[in-house]
């Protein structure tokens, strides 16, 4: 399809072709080209700089913060035109793919590889509850991964990215244990949650007892119902959770917060959609958040924390940009 009937079938349309346009002029494609493109149909140059517009505004986001006003960038050989009204543009998937190359994004295609019997695995957006072989279950977060490996010996678990809630049966002769990267969490017949985050590791607890030992460095320590403790290889100390009714909220499809940075807030709202959710500006980042969200519907979350906090959206393809 040329750029020219795609102008013809509409806004999504039109915004598609100016925005593939907008990169690869970004890119160093002819500029001349660009402008005679331009000045051909109604609504172009609109379009153009509504893409160039959010382009930058996303861009200006992961950079540093500079003391001086934002302005949306003007390509020499453009004509000038009058600052947009604000539309909800959507762009298409290839688009947002080539917005993926443009800004640098670092995200990688994943490997197909045969399936794994033993390899539980929760999609993005996903929270996915299974019952073990002993009646155990486990409920992985959204993009959470966890290798099962059960024998006479024991039931040994290994959460290898994300997060995972445990509710285990009791049996003193064969111990359960959660391993990771950052330590291991033994089971005394319990519910509990753990997360991992970077090299560290969460764990809380809700019923029963958990003995919890980092990966490397010495000590331990017994966690009780209304506990928790980091594995992030110091001895572990056992403190009491702020609010054990938020710890599997998200079983439920809720997140809960209180007096939270905006930043970390929507990072965990973005944990549940694909994509990249940005807060533009140190100041609005720090901005304390408190409220019951619905990670269900992540997008709505994100329209529904703007809408509290009276801020402006961004949208193009997964990346969101709040301001």
């Amino acid at each position: 399809m040329s750029d020219k009937d795609k102008s013809t079938g509409g806004d999504e349309a039109l915004f598609d072709a100016a925005a593939r346009r907008t990169l690869r002029l970004r890119d160093g494609a002819d500029a001349a080209e660009h402008a005679a493109w331009l000045a051909a149909g109604p609504g172009r140059a609109e379009a153009t700089a509504e893409a160039d517009h959010i382009l930058s505004l996303i861009g200006a986001a992961t950079a540093p913060e500079v003391n001086a006003t934002f302005q949306p960038r003007r390509r020499r050989g453009a004509p000038a035109v009058a600052a947009p009204r604000r539309r909800t543009w959507k762009i298409p998937a290839a688009v947002a793919a080539c917005l993926v190359l443009a800004l640098g994004t670092g995200v990688a295609l994943e490997i197909l590889a045969p399936a794994d019997p033993n390899r539980l695995v929760a999609q993005v957006g996903e929270v996915r509850r299974q019952v073990l072989a002993d009646g155990s279950a486990v409920t992985l977060n959204t993009g959470a991964v966890l290798d099962v490996r059960y024998g006479p010996e024991g039931r040994h678990v290994r959460l290898v990215k994300g997060e995972a809630f445990f509710d285990v049966v009791h049996d003193p002769s064969r111990p359960f244990v959660v391993e990771s990267r950052a330590g291991s969490a033994r089971v005394l017949g319990t519910a509990f949650d753990v997360r991992l985050a970077g090299d560290k590791a969460r764990v809380s607890v809700l019923r029963g007892a958990v003995r919890v030992e980092p990966a490397h460095g010495g000590g331990m320590a017994v966690l009780r119902a209304g506990q928790g403790a980091w594995l992030d290889g110091a001895a572990p100390k056992a403190l009491a959770l702020e609010d054990p009714a938020a710890v599997d909220a998200w079983r439920q499809g809720r997140l809960v917060v209180y007096h939270r940075p905006l930043a970390e807030v929507v990072d965990e709202i973005g944990r549940y959609r694909r994509g990249k959710v940005f807060v533009r500006g140190q100041a609005l980042a720090a901005r304390p958040v408190s409220g019951v969200f619905d990670v269900a519907r992540p997008d709505a979350a994100i329209d529904a924390l703007a809408a509290s906090l009276d801020l402006r959206t961004a949208r193009m393809g997964g990346f969101v940009l709040l301001y």
